[in-house]
């Protein structure tokens, strides 16, 4: 088992709402594309691969999420909002939500771009075969 430490992204008690219902969430109010979802958990899977000390915890995923989900926006998409909406909606202050971005790009060494083999590979491994996309 690997040493777990606290992070900037870490609360300090895991957040009430479960997962499924914050993304949910995340994808209705951030208005990004589908692909941002993927992008977002390329960028997350990062972190994982370049620090492999960083612990994916449920004290840490809500903030990662929302972070990652914000660079894929800005990267991928025409359109996207300010740090003050995102961060209302990711139910943390602005001043955080800045911090919070600013670590996770240092984190991934400022690499947003994703290839589209790699993209294609994270897709497949989300869906079933037979099945639609759970976006659709």
């Amino acid at each position: 088992q690997r040493v777990h430490r606290a992070t900037i992204f870490h609360a300090a008690n895991p957040p009430r709402i479960e997962l499924q219902d914050y993304l949910a969430r995340l994808a209705t109010y951030y208005m990004c594309s589908d692909g941002c979802l993927i992008l977002a958990l390329v960028y997350i899977d990062r972190i994982i691969k370049m620090h492999p000390v960083f612990v994916v915890c449920s004290l840490n995923i809500h903030r990662l999420i929302s972070t990652s989900l914000v660079l894929a926006a800005k990267f991928n998409d025409d359109v996207f909002y300010p740090n003050k909406y995102y961060a209302k909606v990711a139910g943390v202050c602005v001043d955080e939500f800045n911090r919070l971005e600013e670590k996770f790009l240092h984190l991934i060494d400022w690499r947003l771009c994703v290839l589209p083999e790699e993209f294609d590979e994270y897709l497949g491994r989300l869906l079933v075969p037979g099945q639609e996309p759970y976006w659709s």
